[in-house]
């Protein structure tokens, strides 16, 4: 089968030819049709993710959308969302993959396939993150950073699903920012110092009850800055930096938590529950992402247009 190989750590992929993998009991046979690129991939595919490094010449790809054509618990042809723990050695950026059965969850017809593939990781994050960790409920307010990112903007989307009563956007790109305003009630540009981001988010509607970060790096403290007493910053990823300075006595003497989601710590049981409530969303029309589809033999292009932060969800097609 075709599939996009890793020769090395670091190297961008490239189409090469590989065996179809071989399904073993408690295992489901999927062809692809559309898998979604995500900043974990070039992590993992780089060497830098926390739970390991994959050998060498490894296919990538965490997360995709296709068809049964072999299982012991779903008929063939039935559509599926697939993911793929750790994704060490075989992924979904290639023709076939094999996942555990209970990786699979089926899509519902409204759904594309490159919409059901782009809203998976993001998606699955943003629900359980807002409503499982960061307990977000009905009628408080949320300030989502790096918002203009595919992460972000899963983010506002289920903020606003699960019942916010404010949704607040911030990033550093103002032309993004201000292509938001269907999503959010304001608009903040980020800044490092805490005083001039605090007064920036006082005139976009004051403190806020919940803290969304896939930042980290220079932007804890600010975010801190801007919770209310009780408040909870939720950290989903550092591409802004691995290290932080956190003032300890704002997290005393107001309450705030800080707190964190990885998806990798999820089971494929909690990730299948999360994706299911989440793409019922979007058939409704409740959540969309802008998004771009590249065919296969273009994953270089792709992985590079990820690597540049492309304010958008990137979709391969085998």
């Amino acid at each position: 089968m075709r599939a996009a190989v890793v020769a090395d750590l670091g190297q961008a992929p490239a189409i090469g030819g590989r065996d179809e993998p071989r399904r073993t009991p408690g295992t489901t046979l999927v062809r692809v049709t559309a898998a979604a690129l995500n900043p974990i991939d070039l992590l993992i595919s780089g060497g830098g993710h926390p739970i390991g490094r994959p050998q060498p010449s490894h296919v990538p790809g965490v997360e995709g959308v296709g068809t049964v054509v072999e299982s012991d618990t779903l008929a063939p042809g039935t559509r599926v969302r697939v993911s793929v723990p750790g994704c060490f050695v075989s992924g979904t950026l290639a023709e076939y993959v094999a996942v555990p059965d209970a990786a699979c969850v089926p899509v519902p017809d409204p759904l594309a396939d490159d919409l059901a593939a782009a809203i998976g990781v993001v998606g699955v994050s943003a629900l359980i993150g807002l409503r499982d960790v960061a307990a977000l409920r009905p009628g408080e307010s949320v300030l989502v950073l790096g918002a203009t990112g595919g992460l972000g903007r899963a983010f506002l989307h289920l903020a606003r699903a699960l019942g916010a009563g404010r949704v607040v956007a911030a990033g550093r790109d103002e032309a993004r920012l201000a292509a938001l305003s269907d999503l959010a009630d304001g608009a903040v540009l980020l800044d490092h110092d805490p005083a001039e981001f605090r007064t920036r988010l006082e005139k976009a509607g004051g403190p806020v009850d919940v803290v969304v970060d896939p930042l980290w790096g220079p932007y804890p403290s600010p975010a801190l800055a801007v919770l209310r007493p009780a408040g909870r910053l939720l950290n989903v990823g550092q591409c802004a930096g691995a290290e932080a300075s956190v003032d300890a006595g704002a997290l005393r003497h107001a309450g705030l938590k800080v707190l964190g989601l990885s998806g990798s710590s999820l089971t494929p049981e909690q990730s299948a529950a999360a994706y299911a409530e989440v793409a019922a969303y979007a058939a409704a029309g409740r959540f969309d992402l802008a998004r771009e589809v590249y065919a296969l033999e273009d994953v270089a292009d792709a992985w590079a247009a990820q690597a540049g932060s492309p304010g958008r969800k990137l979709v391969l097609r085998p």
